[in-house]
């Protein structure tokens, strides 16, 4: 099999573990090849210049060769980071996992690495973080082919409500779990705000449960707990 190589892709590390004794198994997440398995050889040595790099949250372009499924990292050079703190550093996790269960390795959506980059930006601003986590759901689902239909008829009624169902989608529902208006927000990705923001965390979460089908996320467990004693 004949080796090709990557030369200085933009990408994210979404998760590291240790490999061996000095290297790294990387779960790296790139603007033009989506997920990749990468194998950093040698950098959890003490003069492994890389050591400081391979960092999440931080922005990088990446050379690696593509002879296997698992490449082999090859160059790495910093961009920009992130530094994420406190309930950030939580919705970090959260959103790295989002994308690990959502997207299939080796499958590009470069507008979806746009908007990775600018919610890390907007949590690393601390910027309406709850609005920014809703909006990057969505981005998810859209992206990952999931997205339900959430725009309302413009003649139905400002009154109603819905409610989301696995395999029927939204649905007129008197008791529904979100109103007329918050639909109109988000198909619009407009501000969130009052009732419109625990509304749209309750769709948003039935919409990720009906693909999750029961799969646990963990970082969702830990978020909530954060949440709750904060």
């Amino acid at each position: 099999m004949s080796t090709s190589a990557v030369y200085l892709q933009p990408a994210f590390i979404l998760q590291h573990r240790p490999y061996r004794e000095t290297s790294l198994l990387l779960e790296v997440f790139t603007r033009d090849y989506g997920i990749v398995p990468v194998l950093a050889k040698g950098v959890r040595k003490e003069k492994s210049r890389l050591a400081g790099v391979l960092l999440p949250f931080t922005l990088l372009r990446i050379s690696y060769l593509d002879k296997n499924e698992l490449k082999t990292l090859t160059e790495a050079e910093f961009v920009s980071n992130f530094p994420l703190q406190r309930l950030s550093l939580y919705c970090g996790f959260y959103v790295n996992e989002l994308l690990q269960v959502f997207l299939h390795k080796h499958d590009p959506h470069s507008e979806l690495f746009q908007c990775y980059q600018t919610c890390l930006a907007d949590l690393h601003a601390s910027q309406a973080i709850e609005q920014t986590l809703r909006y990057f759901e969505l981005s998810v689902l859209e992206e990952s082919g999931y997205g339900a239909e959430i725009d309302v008829e413009q003649d139905s009624k400002v009154s109603e409500r819905y409610d989301f169902f696995p395999g029927l989608g939204l649905v007129v529902a008197s008791n529904g779990c979100v109103s007329h208006d918050t639909l109109q927000l988000l198909a619009c990705k407009s501000p969130l705000s009052g009732p419109a923001l625990p509304e749209a965390k309750l769709l948003l979460r039935k919409m990720l449960d009906e693909h999750l089908q029961g799969k646990p996320l963990k970082s969702r467990d830990v978020l909530a707990k954060i949440i709750k004693y904060l």
